[in-house]
């Protein structure tokens, strides 16, 4: 035993290293939980918020620990937006020479730099002096970053309005898309346009630089022809701290900067108003009107946002920006992605990667921590597993208010997945004795029937009880011919295919299995638990179980023969209780409403039906199922004729062919007993010519045919059967 105990720890230290591989291979070398971690670095920024509602109604994402990893943006960026104030007042797109305009009064207002995202491609058209105004008041302010367009598959570079390039301070790329993760979020974000690693070395070859835009001379040559292009945000604060571009590309040229968004905050719309509107504007940047700006009308906060600092013009107008999600507003500006970058540039509070080093010793080594705890008891376990996971939680805060950003789902995981495993494991080792004796019992009783022994076996006692209950009768067709043409070895094969997906619906719908009787089944509803619904819980079950039939044939492919099944439902009184001997029992059921169950399952011969139902179980049902009338059957030692029904399928679920049947059928049997054969009979084979092979359909067209001829005297309606 100990030699064996040995043998499976080696296994199992042989798999958690392997698990460890995987794990470390799948996350780092395949980003495999990439789109999990982003998810959850996205949702641990507005969880503040969350935790806030409570006791803030709109939410704070400063709230509790909150104020240690959101900031708010910086007041002295802002953005100059085209709003739909604007849009109304002065037209969209926006004239050059409003723009001109524009810039005079920044600067008036002591801005330090100014980006304009927004492209310039054509000629004004309505007047060229316009663009003239514009090109002026560019070339005057010197503080202007302006944009040119890069196809980001060809780089093709497509300039704008001649002579922009060499009047402004820097042109810039305003191109988000090439930041884009898979969910259209941009979390890593390009400073500098992504160069091009064409041989998979890790070392870009061939990068986009100021030399290669073509636009003749820039106003930033000859100091930056070397350098990459640069985004607008980026070479907008440069023009701001009057530093070159080149000594930013030398610390931030080759990866992209992870984004630290900041929150977004609620502020009035147009606060200089003699008469503030009301409105309010959400956004992480102070947007502030072009209108007011042309038209002088800032209020005081907004002038001393503007006075020494940094402004990107962008369009805020609904309909007329690009706008990407970002972890706090769903319709985020593309132009307060610049923003943000120039902010965690200010500030250099970006967020950094933890080293591919750190990660790997800890995703080796955390999947050993699972195993280590799995030595200790199941509830141990599990609060250890708990708290562990918890712990790298409030470490995974930790190290964000560090400005490192962990991928947490895949390190928790690898410490998660294992220790689930163990947990697991362990629970089902401590529970297998009772498993085993759920299991045995499973074979013949619904789950709920098992639990409730489980948890009282006094249930198992003899005796019984009286109670209204439904019983179930299936038997195989043509048993007798089934065992003459296949071995014993197939016949008992077969059997147990067949009577195993039987019982698997039967206990799907609670129901209790009785006993097998060869190749019949019985089983039955309501007892020892009470179910309201008993009687169409057996109906689901025969429903189902023909269903499963037409399945098994075409998945069975091994056995020639085909069976079908015949099954009988009933309703009523009946003993069930715990029967046999002291030393062996069964819980069955037994009364005269089990034996009409049991006759119903033969009278399907009759019909040629595939299901019958009494009017005792079905008569409240009749508007739950696609069903028809069989008739009214005198069953053998009974004078009291009973209904008799044969159910499809839930309304509206029957096959295409069964409810053509059935709308001919049904006027065709009521036809039928109203005495009505000539045309009873033009029903039914109606009904056959939808469906051929219909048994019932067919023993009511000979009839109606032959009554037709001659009406029976006497006859009471119902059909009296001579067999059992």
């Amino acid at each position: 035993m100990e030699k064996k105990d040995k043998k499976g720890r080696k296994y199992l230290y042989i798999g958690v290293t392997a698990f460890s591989i995987v794990w470390l291979l799948f996350g780092q070398a395949m980003d495999g939980l990439r789109p999990f971690d982003n998810k959850w670095n996205d949702l641990r920024l507005i969880f503040p918020m969350y935790l806030s509602v409570p006791f803030t109604p709109d939410g704070d994402y400063t709230f509790l620990f909150g104020k240690y990893i959101n900031k708010a943006a910086d007041p002295k960026i802002t953005i100059t937006a085209i709003d739909e104030y604007t849009v109304d007042k002065y037209g969209y797109p926006f004239k050059r020479k409003y723009y001109a305009t524009l810039i005079e009064k920044l600067n008036k207002l002591g801005v330090k730099a100014i980006g304009i995202d927004v492209m310039f491609f054509d000629q004004d058209r309505d007047d060229p002096a316009n663009d003239a105004k514009f090109l002026a008041a560019v070339a005057k302010a010197g503080n202007v970053v302006n944009l040119f367009a890069v196809d980001s598959e060809s780089w093709k570079v497509k300039p704008p309005i001649k002579g922009l390039a060499e009047r402004s301070a820097y042109m810039g790329y305003p191109n988000s898309d090439i930041s884009l993760d898979n969910d259209g979020h941009v979390r890593h974000f390009y400073l500098f346009y992504r160069g091009a690693d064409e041989d998979f070395d890790g070392v870009e070859e061939k990068n986009l630089l100021y030399r290669d835009l073509n636009m003749g001379k820039l106003k930033c040559s000859p100091k930056c022809d070397e350098g990459k292009v640069s985004s607008l945000g980026m070479a907008t604060y440069a023009v701001a701290t009057g530093k070159p571009l080149i000594e930013y590309e030398m610390s931030y040229g080759s990866e992209p900067m992870m984004l630290n968004y900041r929150y977004p905050q609620d502020r009035p719309a147009h606060p200089g108003w003699a008469k503030p509107s009301g409105d309010k504007v959400l956004s992480t940047f102070r947007h502030i009107s072009v209108g007011d700006i042309l038209e002088d009308r800032l209020a005081p906060e907004e002038k001393e946002a503007l006075k020494g600092g940094i402004t990107l013009i962008g369009s805020t107008a609904l309909g007329a920006f690009d706008h990407f999600p970002s972890p706090f507003l769903k319709l985020f500006p593309g132009v307060e992605i610049h923003a943000t970058s120039m902010d965690n540039l200010k500030f250099r509070d970006s967020l950094k990667n933890v080293t591919s080093v750190y990660l790997g010793m800890l995703i080796l080594a955390l999947p050993w921590l699972a195993l280590f705890i799995s030595r200790f008891s199941l509830k141990t376990m599990v609060a250890s597993a708990a708290g562990i996971l918890l712990a790298m939680l409030v470490g995974d805060y930790v190290m964000l208010i560090n400005l490192y950003a962990v991928p947490f789902i895949l390190v928790a995981s690898s410490f998660a997945v294992p220790a689930a495993y163990f947990i697991i494991e362990r629970g089902l080792a401590e529970g297998r004795e009772k498993r085993w004796i759920k299991n045995s019992f499973g074979q013949y009783l619904s789950p709920k029937v098992v639990d409730l022994i489980t948890k009282d076996p006094s249930k198992l006692s003899l005796g019984g009880e009286k109670r209204e209950m439904t019983a179930f009768f299936m038997d195989l067709e043509g048993f007798t011919t089934m065992s003459e043409k296949l071995s014993p070895e197939e016949l008992t094969s077969m059997l147990n295919e067949y009577l195993s997906a039987f019982t698997d619906i039967i206990l799907k719908h609670d129901g209790t299995v009785d006993k097998y009787i060869g190749d019949c089944i019985v089983a039955f509803w309501n007892a020892p638990l009470d179910q309201k619904d008993h009687r169409k819980l057996a109906c689901l079950s025969a429903v189902e179980c023909q269903a499963a039939i037409l399945r098994l044939h075409d998945e069975l492919k091994q056995f020639t023969i085909k069976p079908r099944a015949r099954i009988g439902v009933n309703s009523g009184h009946m003993v069930v209780g715990n029967m046999g001997s002291r030393s062996r029992l069964s819980y069955t059921v037994m009364g005269d409403s089990v034996n009409l169950a049991s006759r119903m399952e033969g009278a399907n011969k009759y019909f040629h039906s595939r299901i019958m139902v009494s009017e005792e179980t079905f008569a409240d049902l009749k508007g739950d199922f696609d069903h028809r009338f069989l008739g009214s059957i005198r069953v053998v030692g009974k004078a009291i004729p009973v209904k008799v029904y044969e159910p499809f399928a839930e309304k509206g679920k029957a096959p295409a062919d069964v409810a053509a049947m059935l709308k001919a059928y049904t006027p065709g049997v009521e036809k039928f007993f109203a005495g009505r054969y000539a045309e009873a009979a033009a029903d039914f084979r109606a009904a056959l010519a939808a469906r051929p092979a219909d048994g019932p359909s067919k023993f009511y067209l000979d009839l109606a045919e032959l009554y037709a001829k001659e009406p029976p005297k006497g006859w009471d309606g119902a059909f009296n059967l001579t067999e059992k």
